[in-house]
């Protein structure tokens, strides 16, 4: 088994994960190691999980086989379908984390991401001599378009979900070599969200000649899957609408983690997806 202690500011998230095995996993078949006990002691939380290197399960990072997008998108199908515009009230009202995945639900955290952004950029840019103030000026006019267009998309609370938050290859989701369909880790962020985040948020590390091609392709598919699973309401525009502005988030991680290498990354993520005209033209809602 695998324990994770957590104490300090990292109790909020183990409860957070808690609430997921305790509320959210029993419905449906979730890919998440199993729970096999928690202790929570108050000043520190314990939580024992089934050891998914004990069972042939390896992180992939950047080399994931075709089969295994495919099993990728069917995880993804699978959770996103089964709390579309149906995420539990205790998800909700959780105590709710900061990170760089936006919270789509309840609509006032949205600033709240915003301003932490904002706070982290200042003492991001302080220390790095790296990035030119061109390539810093741009981050204030993203994140203030991004900030007014989110308020847009979510203000009706339609075609919400709950996303994992932190779906990445590069440690949080494993494959085992005779199984192409994924076991995920670390829960603590799952929250309301846009479905297609989570996707655009793993692709992010797999690399391909034309970013905008491939995962338009992918992202059909995880569309065909939605709508295959009962979810009738999200049309093709609005779910590609929702892919390209997600991706716009991956800027906002590499402030938080201070990084100059994905920063520039991802400005030129935004600009291979097209994400800056996401932030130009409002989103296409369901009536």
């Amino acid at each position: 088994m695998i324990g994770k202690w957590a104490t300090g500011a990292g109790v909020v998230g183990a409860r957070r994960e808690l609430l997921f095995f305790e509320q959210l996993a029993p419905r449906w078949d979730h890919p998440a190691p199993q729970l096999l006990g928690v202790c929570d002691a108050g000043e520190g939380v314990l939580l024992l999980s089934e050891d998914l290197d004990a069972a042939g399960y390896r992180s992939p990072g950047g080399s994931v086989s075709e089969a295994q997008l495919r099993g990728t998108i069917e995880t993804l199908v699978g959770l996103h379908a089964c709390f579309w515009n149906d995420v539990p009230l205790d998800a909700r009202q959780s105590e709710l984390s900061v990170t760089s995945t936006a919270q789509a639900w309840p609509p006032e955290v949205i600033a709240r991401h915003a301003t932490a952004v904002r706070d982290e950029a200042e003492r991001f840019f302080a220390t790095d001599t790296e990035l030119d103030a061109g390539e810093r000026a741009e981050l204030e006019d993203i994140l203030g378009a991004w900030e007014r267009q989110f308020q847009v998309r979510v203000a009706g609370g339609a075609a919400i979900t709950l996303i994992h938050g932190d779906f990445h290859f590069l440690g949080n989701v494993f494959f085992r070599p005779d199984d192409v369909r994924p076991k995920v880790i670390d829960w603590s962020e799952a929250k309301p969200g846009l479905g297609p985040h989570d996707l655009a948020y793993c692709l992010t590390v797999v690399p391909t000649e034309d970013r905008l091609a491939r995962d338009r392709v992918l992202l059909r598919r995880y569309w065909d899957g939605l709508r295959s699973a009962g979810v009738g309401d999200y049309s093709w525009e609005l779910c590609e609408w929702d892919f390209r502005f997600s991706a716009i988030s991956n800027l906002f991680q590499s402030v938080f983690q201070r990084s100059a290498k994905w920063y520039r990354k991802s400005l030129a993520e935004i600009e291979a997806l097209g994400s800056r005209e996401v932030l130009a033209a409002p989103p296409s809602l369901p009536i």
